[in-house]
């Protein structure tokens, strides 16, 4: 079929080179932000210009398969869960276009459709695998001069440490280098070429799997071994029928196999290989993500409230935070909000409900069943035939690791795009038809399609105002963050930012940060001892400006715990005394409350409430619920030195001392605790406990000087004076004329306990 569609074609073959590749240098807007202002750019103007071509040629081909259809019944039931999630404005777009809302998908649709019709040809199809091949190619020559010459080159504001890149995480950089060795393998067995090429691609292919082996990601072996192991079978039962005489049926399985082994080597032996690669190049990777039993009972527990469109798209984080397991509590990952379970695909279970996860699976249905009819009918022209098993075989891989763990934006783009690719090319080779709409047939066809192409001009339009204003708050955004981190920039300049990023896309997370902020400015506020009058007009305003963007913070995103709890600590801080304001008691616990409602198993929350508690005075309330903290983590080190306080405040210094020992054991290398420690067993005149916590904040830090006073005191109750005098005497070395410490020596040498006594 010829090309009629050149101009969108062009644009697609960029994103598929760019897509991977693309930053803005310093690093405003971030990479997520950079590569979702391209997506959302390409994809628009892609359906712009095609809109255009298929008005001005008259009629439109379409490849006719179910698969097609599916595709564009996806985002419609995203769209129709968001509407139902609580907030929708993070259901329908997130922050800036994230995988899984409902922005993401529709375009991830739109631009498969559009691959399926535009790429409709051999020539534009291996431009798109050359374009895979050239961009995957540059990143894994960039990766390999970050390794080689270490995290601090090729930064640019984006890429930080050995692992930093320009197309993700260093999961996804694992999945790409797996399977572009498996690609490599596929055009070095299938496609005849000059030596002097044959060799580079050889070399391609060793760079790619040694990098997949330095990154080590034990999913990417798994799929690279499943997927080098199909393409051997493939080659030994399809492709060896189509192999000229003489050519030898052996050599296009010697890459797979070797993948194979390299991936069995890695999966079978995590350990040794791993650590001394890891060591040689000083890699230190680390991906958690709940596991899979996790997920699906995070989706059973969500199904029990709304089955049929689950809790909206992009709310996995907060369905975590309601009903995740107790038990992570006592892991280090306690407070954090995963925002997907242990892949993308299973996620959307309880993201989209029975509706949008039996669409998923109808999806993929269709798609194997088209994998099958290619395998079956294999074109016997070598080109179509290497397009065909390329893009299935590439669209397999991405699509597979999406049920394993979540692929940025950019891999499932890749995925969305040669689907499309590939249902183009089985139109083309005909295994599958085409249906052909005719625009101008008739005087109803031409309206038709006029009111149809008029209607998306016009979401187009509008959903590329929407990118282009979360693209521009996401960079104020970046910008405050950048300041905030940056010494000497003032406070003012990062308000700034931040009100202009809420007033062109607003956000929970932008009204949080004024929150804070503002807050801030009323504790220096209140804090200072000069201009009185001033500071107090300008304590009184950061607190209501504090308070309003609390408010609007939860206004926005009612769903969000950290909404609540911000609005909650604020008011906290206004009712103990002289402060005291007329309902900040109330209006703070109802706060915490309701983030508690949000995040039930989160021990913080409950120490919020016990700081509220003993800033209104209620010791007993307070206690009851540090206990209540501690009962959800039992090693929560915050929780042990709020109980140490308040029980030494209330004169129980054995509860003190228990709550101080156990605090003491969860962070063994603070020597501060265990002066405290010392102090409080001193104290309560318990010397030989004194001395043994004293003696571990003294290993800690040597040069400790009030350890080394306590400690030299706590000797001398013990009738060790001359040990006393020592140290005494060594501490006055480093606190010359110190008249405490001239008369603690005159007292120990004469042997007389000294005057001082603990303070």
């Amino acid at each position: 079929m010829p090309q009629a569609h050149k101009t969108s074609s062009l644009i697609i073959l960029s994103l598929i080179f760019l897509l991977p590749l693309f930053f803005v240098p310093g690093g405003a807007p971030n990479l997520l932000s950079a590569k979702s202002a391209l997506l959302i750019l390409g994809v628009l103007l892609t359906l712009i210009f095609f809109m255009f071509e298929s008005w001005r040629k008259g009629s439109l081909s379409v490849p006719k398969h179910y698969f097609l259809v599916v595709a564009m019944a996806l985002p419609l039931v995203y769209f129709l869960s968001a509407l139902l999630s609580t907030p929708s404005s993070l259901s329908l777009f997130g922050y800036s276009f994230e995988v899984g809302t409902f922005g993401f998908v529709l375009l991830g649709s739109v631009v498969l459709i559009l691959a399926a019709i535009i790429l409709s040809d051999s020539s534009s199809a291996l431009q798109a695998l050359t374009a895979f091949f050239l961009s995957i190619s540059l990143i894994a020559v960039f990766v390999s001069i970050k390794l080689l010459l270490g995290g601090d080159v090729l930064v640019w504001g984006n890429f930080f440490g050995n692992m930093g890149n320009p197309l993700g995480n260093w999961t996804d950089l694992a999945m790409v280098f797996g399977l572009f060795s498996i690609f490599v393998a596929l055009v070095l067995g299938m496609i005849q070429m000059r030596t002097g090429v044959r060799l580079a691609l050889y070399i391609v292919f060793i760079l790619s799997t040694a990098l997949l082996a330095i990154i080590n990601f034990s999913t990417a072996f798994a799929l690279t071994l499943i997927l080098s192991i199909l393409l051997s079978l493939y080659f030994w039962k399809i492709e060896r029928d189509f192999l000229q005489v003489g050519e030898n049926t052996m050599r296009p399985m010697i890459l797979p196999t070797i993948l194979t082994l390299v991936s069995l080597l890695f999966l079978i032996n995590p350990g040794g290989l791993n650590g001394k690669i890891f060591k040689s190049f000083n890699i230190q990777n680390t991906e958690v993500r709940p596991s899979l039993s996790a997920t699906l009972g995070i989706s059973k527990a969500v199904l029990s409230q709304g089955a049929l469109l689950g809790s909206g798209p992009n709310t996995f984080s907060h369905d975590w935070l309601i009903y995740k397991p107790v038990n992570v509590n006592a892991t280090p990952f306690w407070g954090v909000a995963f925002p997907f379970g242990a892949g993308f695909i299973p996620t959307q279970i309880a993201s989209t409900g029975i509706l949008g996860t039996a669409l998923w699976l109808i999806f993929f249905v269709f798609f194997i069943v088209l994998g099958i009819k290619a395998l079956s009918r294999v074109p016997e022209s070598r080109a179509p035939r290497f397009i065909v098993i390329s893009s299935l075989l590439i669209s397999t891989f991405l699509w597979g690791a999406s049920f394993f763990y979540t692929p940025s934006g950019t891999m499932l783009m890749l995925a969305f795009i040669f689907s499309g690719l590939f249902v183009a090319q089985l139109a083309v080779v005909h295994i599958i038809p085409y249906l052909t709409l005719s625009m101008k047939a008739s005087a109803q066809n031409r309206l038709a399609s006029l009111v149809l192409l008029t209607l998306l001009a016009a979401g187009t339009v509008s959903f590329g105002w929407i990118g282009f204003e979360k693209t521009a708050s996401a960079y104020h955004w970046k910008k405050a963050l950048d300041l905030s981190n940056t010494a000497g920039a003032s406070l003012l300049d990062v308000e700034n930012e931040l009100i202009k990023a809420a007033n062109i896309a607003p956000a929970d997370i932008h009204y949080v940060a004024l929150s804070r902020l503002n807050f801030t400015k009323a504790q220096i506020a209140a804090s200072a001892t000069t201009s009185v009058e001033k500071n107090q007009a300008l304590f009184q305003e950061s607190v209501s400006r504090s308070i309003e963007a609390a408010r609007l913070a939860v206004s926005v995103n009612p769903a969000g715990p950290e909404n609540w709890a911000t609005l909650g600590t604020v008011y906290s801080a206004l009712v103990p005394k002289p402060l005291a304001v007329e309902g900040a008691y109330e209006n703070a616990k109802f706060a915490y409350n309701e983030a508690l409602k949000r995040n039930p198993s989160n021990p913080e929350l409950y120490l919020s409430l016990a700081q509220l508690e003993l800033n209104s005075g209620d010791t007993e309330a307070a206690r009851s619920y540090i206990r209540s903290s501690i009962a959800l983590k039992d090693d929560y080190a915050d929780a042990y030195l709020m109980l140490a306080q308040l029980e030494v405040t209330a004169g129980n210094v054995s509860a003190a001392i228990a709550s101080a020992e156990r605090l003491a054991a969860l962070v063994p290398n603070n020597p501060g605790l265990y002066f405290e420690l010392g102090l409080l067993k001193y104290s309560n005149g318990d010397y030989i406990g004194a001395e043994k916590a004293l003696i571990q904040a003294l290993v800690l830090s040597p040069e400790y000087a009030n350890a080394k006073y306590y400690f030299g005191l706590t000797l001398a109750q013990l009738s060790r004076f001359s040990e006393a005098q020592s140290e005494f005497e060594d501490l006055l070395k480093t606190n010359p004329g110190n008249i405490d410490i001239k008369n603690a020596i005159q007292a120990v040498s004469r042997g007389r306990l000294p005057a001082l006594k603990a303070q």
